[in-house]
């Protein structure tokens, strides 16, 4: 008799197999041991930047559909300021036991060591658990700005040098970042104005006080589709799921510019091997809950598929492509 193949495992099998492995006896210096029960407490996860952000929002939905895998809730903690370096030192300094991790990205793992002077180098002081997604930003300008696309934008630019403002999450930002490398490309000189984080900056956008800025799609689509800014490009290789009718800078005449947020979860370093093998797997798990992968699109993340064991090499190269930037925009550590 022929046998049935294997059907894909749905949500229950997944949490049933994220429960077998939370269960399972794990090897210890060669020998096997008998590993304590985990989770037995709620978790803490330190989002290092404010609520309401595209980083808060992955935060909490993580948090949301991983309970049932891990069997305990997970306490989002805003931890905001110094551009994330706040809430990821304090992840450092967290015990290693497994029950605080951290959502970071490219401000706090990679841009950050490079432009400010930190007590802890994150390459070393955390553990990657798990790659979360990729955060495309969009440009986009004031309402009554007379720019319809990029190169009318660099038109604009290249006639008015420095008359033109943009606004920023702060000094060293990943926004700030992407617009370094903008004006290093279109061979444009803009004025940069500063704020403490991202809202401030989209109000005053908004209010007309300033002419552009960049800004994470999830956080964007609301102003976009109120019709309340004008997008100009999208900074992923390609046009967007949720931007269709966005170019990308590639489609617009920039083939080398790319500027994409990465998103992934860390614990401090020093944690059991077993313990990354547990947490990370079942974070794993549940960012590949369709639920999860369609609530993630929504906003506008995109996958990130980077396994666990290649994520530092990921981050690495990030690092050192954002470096090279910082040097060629003469920016000082802070």
């Amino acid at each position: 008799m022929r046998s049935n193949p294997p059907s894909a495992p749905g949500r229950r099998q997944l949490i049933l197999a994220a429960g077998g492995l939370l269960a399972a006896p794990a090897v210890v210096s060669g020998a096997r041991a008998q590993v304590p029960a985990y989770p037995t407490r709620p978790l803490r996860l330190i989002v290092p930047f404010p609520p309401a952000g595209a980083a808060d929002v992955l935060g909490r939905v993580l948090a949301e559909m991983a309970r049932p895998l891990l069997g305990q809730t997970i306490v989002v903690e805003n931890r905001a300021g110094g551009g994330g370096s706040i809430g990821t030192e304090a992840t450092t300094r967290a015990p290693a036991d497994g029950y605080t991790f951290l959502l970071g990205n490219q401000s706090t793992n990679a841009i950050n060591p490079e432009i400010k002077r930190l007590t802890y180098d994150p390459a070393t002081a955390l553990v990657p658990l798990a790659a979360v997604g990729n955060v495309s930003n969009v440009l986009y300008a004031r309402a009554g700005l007379p720019v319809r696309n990029l190169a009318e934008l660099v038109t604009l630019a290249k006639a008015r040098p420095g008359a033109l403002t943009y606004g920023t999450a702060g000094m060293g930002s990943s926004t700030h970042l992407a617009m370094l490398l903008l004006e290093s490309q279109a061979g444009i000189e803009l004025t940069h104005v500063p704020y403490q984080g991202t809202s401030p900056a989209t109000a005053a956008v908004l209010a007309g006080q300033i002419d552009m800025m960049f800004d994470t799609v999830p956080t964007a689509l609301p102003h976009i589709h109120g019709g309340s800014v004008t997008p100009i490009a999208v900074t992923s290789r390609g046009r967007h799921a949720r931007l269709p009718e966005v170019p990308s800078f590639a489609e617009s005449g920039y083939p080398d510019y790319e500027a994409v947020l990465f998103y992934a979860l860390f614990g401090p370093a020093g944690l059991p091997e077993a313990i990354v093998t547990r947490l990370g797997d079942a974070m794993e798990a549940t960012i590949a809950l369709p639920a999860v992968r369609a609530k993630l699109a929504e906003i506008g993340a995109d996958p990130l598929p980077v396994r666990r064991q290649d994520l530092a090499a990921h981050i690495a190269a990030d690092r050192a492509r954002w470096a090279g930037v910082i040097r060629r925009a003469g920016l000082t550590l802070e």
